[in-house]
């Protein structure tokens, strides 16, 4: 009867019917090692007891409070001697669990390290009782933690065979009807996509496992967030990176080339769409290399506009002072004149490769001069 219920409790684990235990294998033996330190202690505990008598009749009810009460109690029923001599393997636990910074913390608040009275000895039970508590807080947050974290990262590698499985069904579809143009597209947005999902993998293991477990349980709680805004953040700075490749505005060695039509009359907007292909494999590879980049270095292409702005507003500020509308000694034959704005001037002259230079930080061919001024930190 007993193995059909232990089978049928399973079953709805699996199926999400019922809750899963909230002691896992590792926890019962370590409740049997409790219960055998109460036989030993022959003395008797209505409290323990009833734990005990639980933990048979319900197994699966059994949660790390049942735990830390026996505990306790075993604690609390041992002799002054032995309580002393374990107090060394109780802070050695609490270290290893805790972590350095939270115990050096606790040693600087003056723990309690004799016993030869009975003051400062019911001092040190209470401090080792204080510290069994914070150990159990550990041992029922962890298990949550540890399973939220694995519940995030099957979450974030079943998207990412999704989004592969819909990249292959788009370039099939784009082979079929020869879109090229929409197949590198999809490639850029994907690999975009997928470097969003790795940043986002590494921030949830970035969250600390130190310090109150239950800080770290709440950063992974919101960490689901990240799964869906980090690939989407990731797919736009992709294709702005990838049409500020195309522009040539970010131009070097470690930048895709593109082909681009080039008509007197202009070029039509579907011609562009059709048209407009990295060169070669190179450029291909080094296009989804840098998409990825976008989607992982979150702040890649952010800086890199932002660098771009602040270039071309400190140029078109020095074209507005020297510009003839604005020069303060003008004659009348100057003022006649159609001025020229500082805006209509730029747009005319175009970009200069100084503003341009640097907006990446990279791309130059080694040993040139933009090299130099990058190497520099100009």
């Amino acid at each position: 009867m007993g193995s059909w219920r232990s089978l049928a409790h399973k079953i709805g684990v699996a199926l999400n019917f019922i809750d899963p235990p909230s002691i896992p294998p590792y926890g019962w033996s370590y409740f049997d090692h409790l219960v055998s330190l109460y036989v030993t202690l022959n003395s008797s505990d209505a409290r323990a007891d009833a734990v005990i008598r639980k933990a048979s009749a319900q197994p699966n009810d059994l949660t790390w409070g049942d735990v830390f009460l026996l505990e306790n109690i075993v604690f609390s029923l041992q002799p002054d001697e032995v309580v002393n001599r374990n107090a060394w393997i109780v802070r050695e636990r609490f270290r290893e669990i805790a972590g350095p910074i939270v115990y050096d913390k606790y040693v600087e608040s003056g723990s309690p390290r004799d016993s030869d009275t009975p003051a400062k000895l019911a001092l040190l039970k209470a401090d080792l009782t204080r510290l069994l508590d914070v150990l159990h807080w550990y041992y029922s947050l962890i298990p949550i933690r540890e399973q939220m974290r694995k519940s995030l990262t099957v979450r974030c590698m079943v998207y990412v065979i999704l989004y592969t499985a819909a990249l292959a069904g788009i370039l099939v579809i784009c082979r079929h009807y020869n879109a090229d143009f929409f197949a590198m597209v999809t490639g850029t947005v994907y690999w975009g996509i997928l470097g969003g999902f790795v940043s986002s993998q590494r921030r949830m293991q970035r969250i600390p496992n130190d310090g109150d477990p239950l800080i770290s349980v709440f950063g992974l709680d919101s960490a689901g967030y990240y799964l869906w805004l980090s690939p989407l953040l990731g797919a736009i700075f992709a294709m702005v990176l990838a049409l500020m490749f195309i522009s040539g505005i970010l131009t070097g060695s470690v930048f895709p080339e593109f082909y681009s039509p080039r008509h007197r009359g202009g070029v039509t907007f579907f011609t562009f769409t059709w048209a407009t292909l990295p060169i070669s494999s190179q450029e291909y590879a080094k296009l989804f290399v840098w998409a990825f980049l976008a989607g992982f270095a979150e702040r890649l292409v952010p800086d890199s506009l932002d660098r771009l702005s602040s270039k071309l507003s400190v140029e078109e500020r020095k074209k507005g002072a020297t510009s003839p509308g604005l020069t303060a000694n003008a004659g009348p034959k100057q003022s006649q004149q159609p001025e020229t704005t500082a805006r209509e001037q730029s747009q005319t002259e175009g970009i200069s490769p100084e503003v341009l230079k640097n907006v990446l930080r990279t791309g130059q061919s080694p040993g040139g001069p933009q090299q130099e001024s990058t190497d520099r930190g100009e």
